[in-house]
């Protein structure tokens, strides 16, 4: 989360969006009194070369308040934190992704340190039968859903139902998006750091991963998003 009192920005970041990316590359033109909430200093929020480029500070009043995760911080604790006048007037965004293929994304990053969830091939693979990589994935992926309330991103540019933010970046549209955020706001549009890249398998479309029912917890979980963005359920 960062609120830049420099450049007049609320950044909410959002759950499985790329945010970390976008959060990091923004904290790098903040100074001064604007806060930016800390980031873990793992592996996976370094780019690919080793470095650890986020810059955190003045987050002591956020640290305070004790909350589960720092780096995702809802609308409605950031407008009680900040002056009516900086809510009202800070321009506001956050971002958004279809759900379904973000619920791929929650699946292969809550399962990526567990290698008995990883696919393996059995003795009558090496012997001729072809391995089916995806099959096995479907059926783990359909179980975690019907086990898994997915977090909705909801509390972050949503409030009473409606938007509360001035605009929501689409992870689809993702370096378009941010470019014309940073033209408003009178910031350079730099390069994206890659960053928590790698760790969901490439080659399938999300629609590939889905039943019928696991399709429609999805869609339950997320009605919001799919609401005021009119997000659909694709196939290839």
């Amino acid at each position: 989360m960062i609120i830049s009192h420099t450049h007049k920005f609320i950044f909410i970041k959002s759950f499985k969006t790329a945010g970390t990316s976008i959060d990091t590359t923004l904290s790098t033109f903040c100074s001064g009194a604007d806060i930016v909430t800390p980031m873990n200093d793992f592996k996976h929020n370094r780019n690919e070369k080793g470095e650890f480029l986020h810059n955190a500070m003045n987050a002591e009043e956020f640290i305070k308040l004790g909350l589960p995760n720092l780096q995702h911080v809802e609308a409605k604790i950031i407008k009680s934190m900040v002056e009516p006048e900086v809510w009202g007037n800070y321009f506001k965004f956050s971002i958004a992704r279809n759900p379904w293929d973000r619920a791929i994304s929650y699946f292969y990053w809550d399962f990526r340190n567990n290698p008995a969830l990883k696919p393996k091939k059995k003795l009558y693979n090496y012997l001729g039968v072809p391995f089916d990589e995806l099959g096995q994935v479907r059926k783990l992926f359909s179980e975690y859903i019907k086990n898994t309330t997915l977090p909705s991103n909801d509390p972050f540019y949503v409030m009473d139902d409606e938007l509360c933010v001035e605009s929501v970046i689409r992870y689809e549209n993702l370096l378009e998006d941010y470019a014309n955020i940073c033209k408003k706001l009178g910031l350079p549009s730099s390069e994206l750091p890659q960053l928590k890249g790698g760790i969901r398998s490439a080659g399938y479309h999300y629609s590939e991963f889905y039943d019928a029912e696991s399709k429609e917890i999805v869609a339950e979980q997320h009605k919001n998003d799919i609401r005021l963005f009119d997000y659909k359920f694709e196939k290839v």
